[in-house]
C-alpha cells in the first residue's frame, strides 16, 4: 500500500510531442532538414484526413472523388511524400479545400498566407521559410 502511494505521489516526467520533436530535430541535423522539408506534405495530409472526418468518407471513397486509386489517398494522407502542384489543384477541384504554400527568403516573415497560419509559425530552412496553410470549404 506504501509503494502505491509512493508511485502516485511521483508521477514519471512526460513530453510533449512539441518537446520530443525539438530534441530530436536538435540531436539529428538530417532529421531536422527532412522534417522540414515534409512541412507541405504534412499539411496537405492533415487537409485530407479532416475532409475526410468530416464527411465520413473511407480511403476509397475519397480516392473514387479524387479520381486516384485507394494506395495513393494512403500515400498521400502519410504525411512522407510531399504532393506535386497537380494533385493540390485536383483535391481543390474536387473537394472544394484550399492549399497555400508561401516560400520567401529566410530573413523575411511569409506575407501571402493567412494570419492563421502564420501564428503556426513558419519552417526554417537554411535559406528560406515555407509557411503551408488549409482551409476546408464551410
Amino acid at each position: 500500500m506504501i509503494t502505491l502511494l509512493l508511485s502516485r505521489a511521483m508521477p514519471p516526467t512526460v513530453k510533449n510531442f512539441d518537446a520530443l520533436l525539438a530534441e530530436e530535430q536538435l540531436a539529428d541535423p538530417k532529421f531536422k532538414a527532412e522534417w522540414q522539408r515534409l512541412a507541405p506534405a504534412r499539411e496537405f495530409a492533415s487537409t485530407l484526413l479532416r475532409y475526410r472526418a468530416e464527411h465520413g468518407l473511407s480511403q476509397r471513397a475519397l480516392a473514387k472523388r479524387l479520381g486516384v486509386s485507394q494506395p495513393r489517398i494512403v500515400k498521400l494522407e502519410s504525411g512522407e511524400h510531399n504532393p506535386e502542384i497537380d494533385t493540390i489543384i485536383n483535391a481543390a477541384r474536387q473537394l472544394g479545400v484550399e492549399f497555400a504554400l508561401d516560400v520567401s527568403p529566410a530573413d523575411r516573415k511569409p506575407i501571402l498566407v493567412t494570419a492563421r497560419a502564420q501564428k503556426r509559425g513558419a519552417i526554417a530552412h537554411d535559406d528560406v521559410a515555407v509557411v503551408a496553410a488549409s482551409a476546408l470549404a464551410t
